[in-house]
């Protein structure tokens, strides 16, 4: 029966993509890799079956301080993510990770997206301390690169590179397991990476 050859494929497409992908892009992947076309309300059906969702349908909680076990190490990493997004092609132009957030970190990001990339007409971001610091403003005027700023009280100015933030989480740090500083680059490399180049997209 076609569903039984479809479902391992359903699987093995939802978990290799970080979980992420529901009924929608799944039916994109299927047309692009097998050429069957299935509807949503189908694919829908056989997830149900296997038993999978994407975890962009979950609602995340901050977790409590009641268990039922002794405490275990923590084995946390806290961190900042500096990105360059380019909101015409919707991909990360570049990426830092640091243990602190400051205005070196921010201008090196900025730097590594002139580096790899065209140049910059303008950039826009938030009124954080990192961003209206003399060192990035000078990193922008010696590329020429006009800079705008959100309104103040007005976050969702800004808002492609922070719903970029919010797919983040809720696709990859909020279900990632990492040992160590050095492993939380490696891993976040790995996903803007996959992000980029992988991601079905099917909205813009």
């Amino acid at each position: 029966m076609l569903e039984e050859k479809v479902k391992p494929f359903l699987k093995e497409a939802w978990s290799k993509n970080y979980k992420a992908y529901g009924a929608p892009r799944l039916k994109v992947a299927l047309q692009r890799e097998l050429g069957i076309n299935f509807s949503i309300r189908r694919i829908t059906r056989l997830m149900k079956e296997l038993g999978i969702r994407s975890l962009m349908c979950r609602r995340f909680k901050k977790p409590g301080t009641h268990v039922d076990y002794d405490q275990r190490p923590n084995l946390g990493v806290w961190v900042y993510l500096s990105t360059v997004f380019d909101d015409q092609t919707y991909k990360i132009l570049s990426q830092k990770v640091s243990k602190h957030m400051t205005s070196k970190l921010v201008s090196h990001t900025l730097i590594e997206a002139l580096k790899k990339n065209k140049k910059l007409e303008y950039l826009h971001s938030d009124m954080g301390s990192q961003y209206t610091s003399s060192i990035f403003e000078h990193v922008l005027e010696g590329h020429e690169i006009r800079h705008s700023y959100s309104q103040k009280g007005h976050p969702y100015d800004n808002g492609p590179i922070e719903a970029f933030h919010s797919i983040l989480k809720r696709e990859f740090a909020f279900q990632t397991r990492f040992t160590s500083f050095e492993d939380v680059i490696l891993k976040t490399e790995n996903y803007i990476h996959w992000y980029n180049t992988e991601r079905i997209r099917i909205a813009v």
